[in-house]
């Protein structure tokens, strides 16, 4: 959905913002909604050896067979990698922290040193940022070595963004839950590497 040459939006859909301040397109006859990626400009430093990190697990069953996706962008918005990781059995929360794991070593491997990230889990994005307590012994772990992983970079900033901004991550998690347990798949520019 995108507004016309004049800026009017063809009826009936109405532009609105929801409880996180993102825009999204609402068409009241069918309930349907339609997110608009934010525009929000990159921090000053965020230039070349820089890349945005799309994060997010998924598990069948909570707990259930897992997998973890990530999704890597240049600072144009094109697609660099695609990441997909099998967890095995796992709850989607250690899904979720492996995901943002996945995304930061594949962002380290290839030499960016500014990284921006997302993710549709609330809970993984504020215990990153020191925000909400880690009780779980083994989110504590997941969460110490994604802090680990953090600090090595020049700059990082994560964000919680609604589900809807992070389907490409999600359609890799969805993919990766089919993968053998520790077996990785990375995706780039029409290639595909498989590591067991």
């Amino acid at each position: 959905m995108a507004p016309r040459a004049d800026h009017s939006l063809p009826k009936p859909w109405e532009r609105l913002v929801d409880e996180s301040g993102y825009y999204f397109y609402w068409n009241p006859e069918t309930d349907e909604t339609q997110y608009e990626r934010p525009t929000c400009p990159p921090p000053r430093n965020f230039a070349q050896g820089s890349c945005t990190i799309e994060f997010d697990g998924a598990s069948r069953g909570n707990p259930g067979r897992a997998g973890a996706g990530a999704v890597l962008r240049a600072p144009d918005n094109t697609v660099l990698f695609y990441l997909r990781e099998g967890l095995g059995f796992a709850t989607n929360n250690v899904a979720e922290y492996r995901a943002l794991i996945l995304g930061l070593e594949c962002a380290l491997s290839k030499g960016f040193r500014n990284v921006r990230v997302q993710g549709d889990s609330m809970l993984v994005c504020m215990q990153v940022q020191g925000a909400w307590r880690v009780q779980d012994p083994k989110m504590a772990q997941l969460c110490g070595q994604a802090k680990e992983l953090m600090r090595r970079f020049t700059s990082f900033h994560i964000q919680h963004v609604p589900r809807e901004l992070n389907s490409e991550a999600d359609a890799q998690a969805n993919h990766a839950i089919n993968l053998a347990e520790n077996e990785t798949e990375e995706i780039a520019g029409g290639f595909r590497r498989t590591i067991y």
